[in-house]
């Protein structure tokens, strides 16, 4: 087996369900670097107030079944989420290709009402290559001045993006089944003991305290975001609106995963309407803005789809660079 201490710039490629376990043991007890997921159910608290056990029980159910689906398997019986995504083919990572099931073994936990989805980049499946190019014009391939980051983030790239798709699959088909979330996704060195259900680090505090630091429904990014980031803008969004006041939003990026995209572009949804789903869930008036924002969210994304086009990028060195031009654009078009 391989870690981060004695293969450098190399990742484990898995070839059997026995394999994969024993990879997953000896990678849980040590620290290493994840991209980690925390989503809470919007008012749950007042919902066990509100109902008897069996309605809190059904929708506990049903939240266990969703978040059991994204969890891989060695033979890979999933659903959409996580299956396709791009792989950089030229070094300024304009070219892309499709690449199919070239993805990273996903874990979940969850505790009351909080749900934990992860991923580590050193074991990962053996992808297929497709017939299909993807172009990226604008790259984003900036981080933070003077921090460091792991290289194998980049070189294992194609973890990450299909680590968010399982995201939003778990976001989008929550709203379906009528139960609301809210989430932040971050990356960095933990220790995530599965066997030992030990559970540590600073991007799971990131994830834990910016998850509730809008006050809407949706995917955050922390600001770990800053030096582990999707190189393709179609994976998120500038967003400025709905960050509540207060110590917890300085863990926040001003980019959100871009789920409405994920929503408009994946056959699961495309018999629903977004907005009459989100509708269905606004039973409490104490929320109501939650939903009420959510739905400003849905109607943002649709109306910039090309977003990343439009930016000024004279002169941009960094990513807080980025984040001014970015803030303008938005101020612009509000």
């Amino acid at each position: 087996m391989c870690d981060k201490d004695n293969i450098p710039n190399g990742r484990q490629r898995i070839s059997s369900e026995s394999e994969l376990e024993e990879g997953l043991k000896i990678f849980s007890s040590k620290e290493q670097l994840y991209s980690i997921a925390v989503f809470d159910v919007l008012g749950f608290s007042n919902l066990v107030e509100r109902n008897g056990n069996e309605v809190v029980l059904n929708l506990y159910n049903k939240l266990l079944e969703l978040i059991d689906k994204q969890k891989s398997s060695f033979k890979g019986e999933k659903c959409f989420a996580g299956r396709i995504v791009p792989v950089p083919v030229s070094n300024d990572c304009k070219s892309a290709i499709l690449v199919a099931d070239a993805n990273g073994y996903v874990n979940v936990c969850h505790f009351s009402d909080t749900f934990i989805i992860y991923v580590n980049y050193l074991l990962c499946g053996q992808g297929t290559f497709l017939a299909t190019a993807f172009n990226e014009p604008y790259p984003l391939l900036l981080g933070e001045i003077g921090t460091k980051y792991d290289e194998n983030f980049y070189q294992n790239h194609n973890i990450y993006l299909s680590f968010l798709q399982t995201c939003m699959d778990f976001f989008c088909q929550a709203i379906v089944a009528g139960i609301p979330l809210r989430g932040c996704v971050s990356t960095g060195y933990a220790v995530m003991d599965k066997y030992k259900s030990i559970y540590l680090g600073t991007p799971l505090v990131e994830a834990a305290r910016g998850e509730p630091a809008r006050n809407s429904m949706g995917i955050s990014f922390g600001k770990s975001f800053n030096n582990y980031h999707p190189i393709f803008n179609n994976y998120f969004i500038p967003y400025l609106d709905n960050i509540k006041e207060g110590e917890k939003s300085k863990f926040l990026s001003p980019m959100v995963l871009d789920w409405v995209r994920y929503w408009r572009e994946t056959p699961d949804f495309k018999d629903y309407d977004l907005i009459d789903c989100i509708n269905k869930m606004k039973t409490d008036t104490q929320y109501s803005c939650y939903y009420d924002n959510a739905i400003n969210f849905v109607e943002f994304s649709n109306n910039n789809k090309n977003w990343s086009h439009e930016l000024n990028r004279d002169n941009v060195e960094g990513i807080l660079d980025y984040y001014e031009r970015a803030e303008e654009w938005y101020k612009s078009i509000k």
